[in-house]
């Protein structure tokens, strides 16, 4: 689909919407997301850290877990591409012409393998670390393995703002509902579930809404994703660093 038919078409507002993320994959977004932030943003000391490792752990397995037993864009399955796809994709990314995925996209689920991969050995090498001199080979490997899933993690922004520009869709206000914007030249996934009709806007909070959604998709991801981390993950990680060294006193 050409990315002007696609473009001119999302702009008028004419696209339809269904239900693409479920809960469970969302609360484990936005958890992991969490917990990952405070183990590299916050000092590494007990108890914090360790309790951080855990729930990245455990979110890992649910979110592994429910990628094999679910169903829709939750599963691997819906996000299975062969190399050839992927370099076919980003070829076609770095002309300005990539086609539409409703689940992820070749790229971004290329990153969310490598993510849920280096996670998961990271983990790992933060319990096998624990107890062992602070210079010892494993703890090294897991400070380095941390900085690479840091990078990976600065790629899937990247990436997650360069798709809105794109496709002109809002993706982290659809990764906070659940809802996608599905082109009307693309066809509707089998399952998909509408939610309900879209009200009009009368107050000025719902036209800015409406205008940073749909208008501007872009400059409302960045806006999202700016608040996100301002608002919520640093003053997060900031409290529960306080309530470490409290923890830490006593």
């Amino acid at each position: 689909m050409p990315p002007a038919f696609e473009n001119s078409e999302r702009r008028k507002r004419r696209d339809p919407e269904i239900r693409v993320w479920d809960r469970v994959v969302r609360v484990m977004h936005w958890t992991l997301a969490a917990a990952f932030a405070t183990l590299y943003l916050a000092p590494r000391e007990f108890p914090l850290h360790t309790y951080a490792g855990y729930l990245v752990l455990v979110v890992l397995l649910i979110r592994i877990v429910w990628g094999f037993t679910s169903h829709g864009a939750a599963r691997f399955s819906s996000f299975r591409f062969t190399p050839r796809q992927t370099l076919a994709y980003l070829k076609n990314a770095l002309k300005g012409q990539a086609e539409y995925h409703f689940s992820h996209n070749p790229m971004s689920a290329l990153i969310v393998h490598a993510l849920l991969a280096t996670l998961l050995a990271n983990t790992v090498l933060g319990m096998l670390a624990d107890g062992v001199a602070p210079h010892s080979g494993i703890v090294t490997a897991h400070a380095w393995l941390s900085h690479l899933i840091a990078g990976l993690v600065a790629l899937h922004l990247c990436g997650v703002l360069w798709a809105s520009r794109l496709h002109r869709e809002n993706y982290v206000l659809a990764m906070l509902t659940g809802i996608r914007r599905i082109p009307r030249a693309v066809a509707i996934p089998p399952g998909a579930v509408h939610p309900e009709q879209r009200r009009k806007t009368g107050t000025a909070g719902e036209r800015l809404m409406s205008w940073l959604t749909y208008r501007h998709p872009f400059v409302g991801s960045l806006v999202l994703m700016t608040l996100i981390i301002a608002l919520l993950a640093l003053p997060l990680i900031e409290a529960l660093t306080r309530l470490n060294g409290t923890l830490l006193v006593h």
